[in-house]
This record gives C-alpha cells, sequence and structure tokens, in this order.
C-alpha cells in the first residue's frame, strides 16, 4: 500500500490506549488516565466488522499546535481486555485547544490502493475489493474534531463508518413440490471492480465514492463463485442465500463491494441492434421438473425424462437443453439487474425460481466474463429457436430488493417488480 504523508513525525514514548463500546449502547467508557489520550469507538450493528470483531485499525491525529501528525498512521490493537494499545503512547500537546482524529481498517489495504490522510480529509484512492470473495473485508472509516474542554478524562470518541455496500444473493423455489432447482455458481457481472473513496471532515457522515470506469464498458468486473458440490434451492418459500450455499468458506459473510449506480444490461430489441451494457446477475444452474407416478398415461418417450421406477416418479430435465437426460448438466442463466449501492447499505437480491410468475431466468449474452467454470457437463449452447434474452423456462426470474441498513432497519423497495 503507497502512503502519502504531508506530516512530521514525533517521536513519543507514552501509551495510547483504547476502549471498545457495546455497539448496543451509547454509553462512553470513561478511561482516567491524566492527560494521556484514549478513545473508544462506536459502530452500528453490521454483518461485516463490528466492535466484537475488530482487532486493529490505523490512528492519524493533528494538534492546532503542531506542524503535521503527531499520531502518524500507528497500528492500535486490541488486547484480551478489548482494550487498544500502539507501541507508544501519547500525551495531549501543550497548548492545544483541539485534536482532529483519523482512523480506519483494515490497515492493510493491499498494495493497490494509495491512502492519503491530512488536514482536508481522508482519500483512499484505487480501492480495490479483494478477488477472492471469501478473503474480502468491510472498509470503516473514523473522524473526529475534539475540543480539548469537553475531553477531560474521557475517552475520545471513534465513529466508525461503513464505506462499502454489503451485497448478499437469495434464491428460492416457491413450487418445489414439483419443480428442483439446482445453483451452482453464482456472480454479480458487469460492475466497477475498484473506486476512489475521500472524506470531507466537514460534513463527517459524507462517503464520496467514485468507481472507476471499466476499460471495457461491456465486461467490467464479476464477483462470485461456484460450488464444489450441486445444491438444491431450500424446499420452502424462505429464501435460500445462494452464497452462503455456494461454499462453506464466506463464513455466513457477504460481498463488500465499492458503491455505485450501474444500469440493467439491456439486450437488442430488433435483429441486428446492438446490447446495451448493463449489470446482471449471472447463475449456473439446473431446472427439473419431478411427477408422480413412471410416465404420464398416454405419453410418448421424451430423451429428456428419467424414469424412476423405484419410487414411482419420473423427472423431466427443464434446463439445459441437451440431446438426452444428463444429471451432471448445468446451464448459465441470468437476471438484468439495475445496481444501485450507498455506503453502508445491505442489499439482498431475492430471486425466485419456478413460482406462479416467475421461470428460470433468461439466456446471458453471447459474451460471458472469464474464468467462469468450463466443461462437458456446462452447456452454454442456445437452443436455435432461442436468442440471448429470451426467457430459458416460459417466464424470466421474478426478483425483489430489500435494502438492509447496518443498524438493522429494513426497507423495502417498491419499485422493483
Amino acid at each position: 500500500m503507497v502512503m502519502k504523508r504531508n506530516v512530521k513525525l514525533l517521536g513519543t514514548m507514552a501509551m495510547l490506549s483504547m476502549a471498545l463500546a457495546s455497539c448496543t449502547t451509547d454509553e462512553l467508557k470513561e478511561v482516567y488516565q491524566g492527560e494521556k489520550i484514549s478513545f473508544t469507538t462506536r459502530m452500528t450493528r453490521a454483518v461485516g466488522t463490528t466492535t466484537e470483531n475488530l482487532q486493529e485499525f490505523k490512528v492519524y491525529a493533528e494538534a492546532d499546535t503542531y506542524d503535521g501528525f503527531f499520531i502518524d498512521g500507528e497500528i492500535a490493537k486490541r488486547d484480551k481486555d478489548g482494550m487498544f494499545y500502539t507501541d507508544a503512547s501519547h500525551i495531549w500537546p501543550t497548548n492545544a485547544s483541539h485534536i482532529q482524529f483519523w482512523a480506519y481498517a483494515p490497515t492493510d489495504l493491499g498494495d493497490k490502493t494509495t491512502v492519503t490522510i491530512n488536514f482536508e480529509g481522508q482519500k483512499f484512492e484505487n480501492f480495490v475489493p479483494d478477488s477472492d470473495i471469501t478473503k474480502q473485508k468491510d472498509l470503516v472509516v473514523a473522524y473526529n474534531d475534539v475540543q480539548k474542554t469537553n475531553a477531560g478524562g474521557k475517552a475520545v470518541v471513534l465513529n466508525f463508518h461503513h464505506a462499502l455496500s454489503q451485497i448478499e444473493i437469495t434464491a428460492h423455489c416457491p413450487n418445489s413440490s414439483s419443480k428442483r432447482v439446482f445453483i451452482k455458481g453464482a456472480w454479480i457481472v458487469n460492475v466497477s471492480g475498484k473506486g476512489d473513496l475521500s472524506r470531507n471532515p466537514e460534513r463527517t457522515n459524507d462517503l464520496d465514492w467514485t468507481p472507476a470506469t471499466p476499460q471495457n464498458s461491456f465486461y467490467g468486473a464479476n464477483w462470485g463463485l461456484s460450488a464444489d458440490d450441486y445444491l438444491r434451492a431450500k424446499e420452502s418459500t424462505e429464501s435460500v442465500d445462494a452464497n452462503k450455499l455456494l461454499t462453506g468458506a464466506l463464513k455466513n459473510r457477504n460481498l463488500m463491494l465499492v458503491p455505485q449506480n450501474v444500469e440493467a444490461y439491456e439486450f437488442a430489441k430488433k435483429e441486428g441492434e446492438e446490447d446495451k451494457s448493463g449489470g446482471y446477475i449471472l447463475l449456473l444452474c439446473r431446472v427439473e421438473a419431478w411427477h408422480p407416478g413412471v410416465t404420464h398415461e398416454g405419453g410418448t418417450q421424451d430423451p429428456l425424462v428419467k424414469e424412476d421406477p423405484e419410487k414411482k416418479q419420473h423427472i423431466h430435465q427443464l434446463f439445459p437443453i441437451t440431446e438426452t437426460y444428463k444429471p451432471e448438466a448445468y446451464g448459465y442463466t441470468c437476471v438484468p439487474v439495475a445496481f444501485s449501492w450507498e455506503a453502508g447499505r445491505k442489499y439482498v437480491y431475492n430471486l425466485e425460481f419456478c413460482g406462479h410468475n416467475s421461470g428460470a431466468g433468461v439466456y446471458p449474452p453471447t459474451k460471458l466474463p472469464d474464468g467462469l467454470p468450463t466443461g462437458d457437463n456446462i452447456i452454454k449452447d442456445i437452443p436455435k429457436e432461442k436468442h440471448p434474452g429470451d426467457p430459458v423456462l416460459d417466464e424470466p426470474i421474478h426478483f425483489s430488493v430489500v435494502v438492509d441498513g447496518w443498524d438493522d432497519a429494513t426497507v423495502d423497495d417498491p419499485s422493483v417488480q
């Protein structure tokens, strides 16, 4: 990570301590240590960084009587009692009426991100979420301007704000008595893979993101993963988190991506026209219909039907289309989605397969992102009578969006049908 500094480093040999406040209370924990500077932190509840799992962060401090920072990017680490310490401590500067404090976590943002902390605010340039989504971390930032007359023996409060957007994908099949949906992969496609974050101390709650424009607007970044095993959507109306289903490595975490606005992918309406670039959710899945009885009465032999005399049922392979019933076959389907993400908000995309008015998505663009699973069992061919953008079954996937604030405030978005 590249660090720009506009500072003067001062050598001090005192102790800096930090106490964590409970995330369910706004009470401050007072730490009486004379004029030594100590801190407490606040953070909204979140699936990500919380006051319980925050282990370390970088701290900067500038006093009005100093030319530069007297706390210059030192790492504060948590001890067994929930206190945070750096290798050095710092006394409130003589004659300083107020101090500005900056902090952020995680402390290691990689070698691509340039962090600039100065008197004008915080900047994180070229921030890139980890391409391995199982390693993505929640970026939190804090700022406070503290008057010495208000500090006394109290701990300085650092209010951390979540800077990224949290994304969750869920899928369910309400018609599970006759339909089976197996999901083997899920990806968010054509979104910006990096961005610049700036924060003005005069607007302490504003987190201004400038997402980078993909070099090829049709094939921006994609985030997701595929499963090692075939996993079936839960047989109830309760949503099933596709990401959590696909791997245990996520450990109940979700995607952490750069806040941005992306229009939905728009397929050409007429032959000869070009598609309009945009975002979509890509799924690697298989859809089957299960019916009682070995065969339909009066039915004809269907190469895509498997008979199961032992269980007295038969299974139709609805997707993907192959010459014969192929139980290991999977195909790509997609859902065009307009993404509008804000910092510190969680977005849950609920996908409904094979419901009353929903099918299994539409055939995706011909050009798919690089790095997707391939093999003889993954069918990319589109039937001759179908085109990209046509429904895989009778109807596309119905979906809704829930916007969940990390303060546990949940709001349904009525604009998405």
